[in-house]
């Protein structure tokens, strides 16, 4: 039989010992790493500033509106209303509701371009009209240059027989790259506010261009 020296159970003992502290602190790191972490909802809003210029008033895409609890933003333009992509979690229990802001991206509400229509080519990940608005996600090539977006009126369309028509609009996505290099991609958030269009009427249906890198692409919404 062999038997082993003391100091080598020891060091045995001694190395378990070690390795058993290090699984503890490790299952200690895991537990503070996995804390809860808020229910960011992300969406588009009409933000609203006050007299001081801070960010007040929130109202979503899907008619919600909640007063924004953390004030302290960076001041904006008093009295203005802004259009933005917003990460924000609801304060449930609070009466008026309130909601704490965690991500603002800034976004642009689309005016008619048809009088200086480029349609320098841009790609696009979506796009879907809800409440009021038609959003989009645009990504256009860039070195970090100035863009122009807006949209065009190309043709309007009328169906039917007197007395039961509709009108089918043409729209396409005006974007003028001017002089900035085609580079990078860089995300741009664009809204059309389909009210804005001249005579739009109820149930005519929109049909929305968009000249990408790898062809014209359509969506089409009823109203």
């Amino acid at each position: 039989m062999v038997t082993i020296p003391a100091h080598r159970h020891t060091t045995r003992l001694l190395l378990r010992t070690i390795v058993l502290a290090c699984a503890m602190l490790l299952l200690s790191a895991c537990a503070e790493e996995q804390e809860p972490y808020p229910n960011i909802i992300t969406e588009f809003a009409d933000i609203h500033s006050d007299a001081q210029g801070l960010l007040v008033q929130m109202t979503t895409d899907n008619g919600k509106n909640y007063l924004i609890s953390n004030t302290n933003i960076k001041p904006h333009r008093p009295d203005t209303t802004y259009r933005a992509i917003v990460g924000y979690v609801p304060e449930t229990e609070s009466t008026p509701l309130k909601a704490h802001i965690y991500t603002l991206t800034g976004a642009q509400i689309l005016s008619d371009s048809t009088t200086c229509l480029h349609h320098d080519p841009t790609g696009i990940e979506s796009m879907w009209q809800q409440g009021k608005y038609i959003n989009m996600q645009l990504t256009a090539k860039t070195q970090g240059g100035t863009h122009h977006w807006g949209y065009a009126i190309d043709s309007v369309q009328h169906v039917g027989q007197e007395g039961r028509t509709h009108a089918h609009h043409h729209l396409s996505i005006h974007h003028n790259q001017g002089q900035d290099p085609i580079s990078y991609s860089q995300t741009y958030y664009c809204s059309i506010l389909p009210s804005s269009i001249p005579h739009l009427q109820p149930t005519d249906t929109i049909t929305i261009a968009v000249h990408t890198f790898k062809g014209t692409k359509k969506w089409m919404f009823i109203q």
